[in-house]
């Protein structure tokens, strides 16, 4: 598989905008508050939540303002620099509700845990960013013990788009050198991976509108347009409600499944 797609080792600045939220500096993402809120309505004592794609820990700070029972918590991500933002900012700190997180290296293709490894599995903001999504929800579902909870783009249509970033760069066959997937999937596709899950109880499928508008935009990421790795035209804006990104408007769906 080709891996020009994967860029997050690339980018440090992103790293350290997810750090600065982990240890409260800056204002939580929408996304991650929205998500503790979901899960808050159905998370048991002693659930553990396994979190993929967890960069610097950002979602755990979150689910610990929002959390009132008993959890653990585990964040699994690919890139290396941002799992060791997540082990500074939680470094020996406990709550009322859990104990110190743990933090590990994986692909997404081929997730290092046992069956039914979490009760709760969540993956934020992953899906979209990747060539092939079958293989990574048949390993999300595999190690979800209840729950899994996906972010992601969900429309009428799929469709596969590259962003192309500087310098651009094509080979002879037209495909870009430089850039990262922001892919869409139908409703349709989605529940067909779905149908071939195996002990599937219930699953839905609804647009994420939780979120305030003022939070999202450019001045989140201010303090870090000193580096050329941080380009303002892929930053998410808002047009008439929606959130947007350059030319592509973002169609943010929640996939909530329920094992039998």
């Amino acid at each position: 598989m080709d891996n020009s797609w994967k860029v997050w080792d690339d980018l440090p600045e992103l790293g350290e905008n997810f750090y600065s939220r982990s240890i409260d500096e800056k204002d939580e993402m929408e996304s991650s508050k929205s998500v503790s809120k979901i899960i808050s309505e159905f998370v048991s004592d002693e659930d553990k939540i396994l979190d993929i794609g967890c960069g610097a820990g950002h979602y755990l700070s979150s689910l610990d303002k929002k959390i009132t029972k008993k959890f653990s918590y585990h964040g699994v991500d690919a890139t290396e620099n941002y799992l060791r933002l997540a082990k500074k900012a939680y470094e020996g700190k406990v709550t009322e509700f859990r104990d110190v997180p743990t933090f590990e290296l994986g692909d997404i293709y081929n997730l290092p845990m046992a069956d039914k490894y979490a009760d709760i599995v969540m993956c934020n903001n992953v899906l979209l960013h990747l060539p092939k999504i079958q293989k990574p929800m048949e390993e999300l579902w595999r190690v979800s013990k209840k729950y899994l909870v996906i972010r992601t783009l969900v429309g009428d249509v799929s469709m596969r788009t590259k962003f192309v970033k500087e310098p651009e760069e094509f080979d002879d066959n037209g495909e870009p050198l430089n850039y990262n997937y922001q892919n869409i999937y139908s409703q349709k596709y989605i529940e067909n991976i779905i149908a071939g899950l195996k002990d599937v109880k219930h699953f839905k499928i609804f647009q994420d509108l939780d979120f305030d508008q003022s939070k999202i935009g450019e001045h989140n990421f201010e303090d870090n347009y000193s580096s050329e790795h941080i380009d303002k035209k892929f930053i998410t804006t808002i047009l008439d409600g929606l959130q947007t990104s350059s030319y592509l408007l973002l169609p943010w769906c929640y996939i909530i499944l329920e094992k039998d």
